[in-house]
């Protein structure tokens, strides 16, 4: 118990919570005016927040609807993976599925593995998406890495994104990472260090790696290889808790001793829906209308209205503010501006799977151990570390190497989990979350094969009339039929792998998709099985581009097209996915902004 309680107060008093406005009578925001109002407490708008308001004539409002990283669920990265069983997410849903398998596992009457029929198409899918303050930052898996150059200068040099390429946004990586020195004197930045704790299996999956596909070491990367196996660095202290965008940016103290969160020209607060962002009749932004509790308010914007609500969130509160294509006027929303690609081009990865089971403990079990406690305890390397995805390997399908000359980089990421993944439909993910929890889960591993840039794009549309109300997601995973080759060539690669002669006397038998699954159509029926969202790289709905592309919805200063004093700042503005998480990229995307913004409003 001893440990238990030096965790929690580790977690609980060693880290001063964010200071945010109160939701009772204190802190009522209706009528109030403030220059920027970022709508989004998740990584890009906790970047905002710290670096507008370090011009104390500034004021600035962060609004976010979850509520806030109180607590060890949030310092410890390894719990992340539960997250979907706690109220810190928006219990989102896709529509379903028209490419995948409603009957997403094994029949009881057959044995784990063996094929089902396929028993019809229209799969309905969790959709992760964090709500509390830090959004997905305070709930992922804490990976970091920067993805690969070449895919930011296709951005700038083909998209159109002038200014975007990975030269221009280095120095912005480098800022947000701690590497620049004002930075971290003015407070905001993330720590980021080497995984502590890899796995048996994770050591193992690297070997076989190399054996079996001939990938070279990567090592611990920033830069996503092109080619090669390695561990992408980890967002989190030297200690091992968990550096969120809160962590990072708001309870961080400047040279002055005062955290950012204290600064009088900063306001903070939680649990405040915005409904709709308010145009006058020059259509522009100058405001935005909230739900708190049961109260609806107004609030006024002096200067900008930065959209910061994801992916997901941002071209949904665009449409709702009549900001999008006019089919919103199904919705009873008076169209302002005709934005077609508003929700349009929503960019994915599909992500399936093997999994095999292992004679040693998996990490479920391990750090339940007592060795695990105590090595926390005493600052050693221990299972507690662990964010439970150990190493990541890139590569073309066939396994070659690209050409020098090559922007198109892998074509797949194969990553080693050093538990059982749950591949399956809506009521799966909780059920395994409980298994682990009780310890009913099989000791074993998942190398995951996850295509990188899938051809297939989804749409995010308006749910309903409510502004409350959930969005439309639609994904349309494996809906390009050379997607669905793709994904039949990784799994046979991940098998490859699994089979390795460096696995031998570690891994028992083949889980999933299980002995029965051998000819490529067998395989295609699995992938319809189990196929699912895997980590939140969602981007591309508020596509960042020029004026003449007809799905652009913001410019390249991240301003919203045929608008005035709106700008959208998330992963929602990334023309493309990049090569593995993007977490790194958003938070690098709203440095930048920040100097757009500064230097828009001719702050030194």
């Amino acid at each position: 118990a001893g440990w238990r309680a030096w965790v929690v107060y580790r977690c609980v008093y060693g880290m001063a919570p964010c200071a945010v406005m109160s939701g009772n009578g204190r802190g009522d925001l209706n009528g109030k005016e403030y220059d920027f109002i970022i709508v989004g407490g998740g990584t890009a708008g906790c970047v905002l927040a710290a670096r507008l308001s370090e011009r104390k004539e500034a004021t600035v409002l962060l609004l976010e609807a979850g509520a806030r990283d109180d607590g060890p669920f949030f310092r410890l990265g390894l719990l992340g993976a539960t997250f979907m069983n706690t109220p810190h997410h928006w219990n989102l849903f896709t529509q379903p599925e028209p490419e995948l398998s409603r009957s997403s596992s094994p029949s009881p009457s057959k044995s784990e593995g063996e094929p089902d029929a396929d028993g019809g198409r229209g799969r309905v899918l969790i959709q992760c998406r964090g709500k509390c303050l830090g959004g997905c930052s305070s709930l992922n898996l804490a990976i970091w890495h920067r993805g690969r150059p070449a895919e930011y200068n296709r951005w700038r040099d083909e998209l159109g994104c002038a200014g975007w390429g990975y030269r221009e946004l280095e120095p912005y990586f480098d800022r947000c990472e701690g590497r620049d020195s004002k930075a971290r004197a003015s407070g905001g930045y993330f720590d980021v260090n080497p995984q502590r704790f890899i796995s048996a299996a994770g050591r193992l999956f690297e070997e076989a790696c190399a054996k079996a596909m001939d990938l070279p070491s990567a090592g611990d990367f920033l830069l996503a290889p092109g080619r090669g196996v390695g561990r992408p660095m980890n967002m989190a202290d030297r200690d091992g808790f968990r550096c969120n965008a809160v962590r990072a940016y708001l309870t961080r103290k400047g040279r002055d001793g005062v955290r950012v969160c204290d600064r009088p020209n900063l306001t903070v607060a939680t649990e405040v829906h915005v409904s709709r962002i308010s145009l006058d009749a020059n259509q522009s932004a100058d405001g935005v209308f909230f739900v708190r509790g049961r109260k609806h308010g107004f609030v006024s914007a002096k200067r900008e209205v930065l959209l910061c609500a994801g992916t997901v969130h941002s071209p949904q509160l665009l449409m709702y503010s009549g900001i999008g294509p006019v089919e919103i006027k199904k919705m009873y929303v008076e169209s302002r501006i005709d934005l077609p690609g508003v929700g349009q081009n929503l960019r994915d990865v599909a992500s399936s799977g093997v999994i095999y089971r292992q004679k040693e403990a998996s990490i479920d079990k391990l750090v339940k151990s007592k060795s695990a406690a105590t090595k926390f305890l005493l600052g050693m390397t221990s299972p507690l570390h662990s964010n439970t995805m150990d190493s990541f390997a890139f590569s073309r399908l066939d396994g070659k190497a690209e050409a020098k000359s090559s922007l198109n980089g892998p074509e797949v990421m194969y990553s080693l989990q050093c538990t059982r993944f749950p591949f399956a439909c809506v009521s799966s993910y909780t059920n395994t979350v409980e298994d682990g929890k009780k310890g009913g889960l099989p000791n074993a591993f998942t190398i995951h094969a996850t295509l990188l840039k899938p051809k297939s794009r989804g749409t995010i549309k308006l749910g309903g009339l409510n502004p409350l109300s959930p969005p439309a997601i639609s994904h349309n995973y494996l809906s390009e039929p050379d997607d669905m080759k793709s994904m039949i060539k990784a799994i046979k690669n991940a098998r490859r792998i699994g089979n390795s002669s460096s696995f031998d006397g570690f891994k028992l038998e083949e889980l999933l998709p299980g002995p029965s699954v051998k000819t490529d159509k067998d395989i295609e029926k699995y992938l319809r099985r189990s196929s699912c969202h895997f980590f939140g790289t969602l981007v591309g709905t508020c596509k960042m581009g020029p004026r003449d592309d007809p799905l652009a919805v913001v410019d390249t200063e991240l301003k919203v097209i045929g608008a005035q004093r709106l700008r959208v700042i998330d992963a929602s503005v990334m023309p493309t996915p990049i090569s593995g998480f993007n977490h790194a990229t958003v938070a690098a995307i709203a440095e930048k902004a920040a100097d757009l913004i500064k230097l828009h409003h001719q702050f030194q």
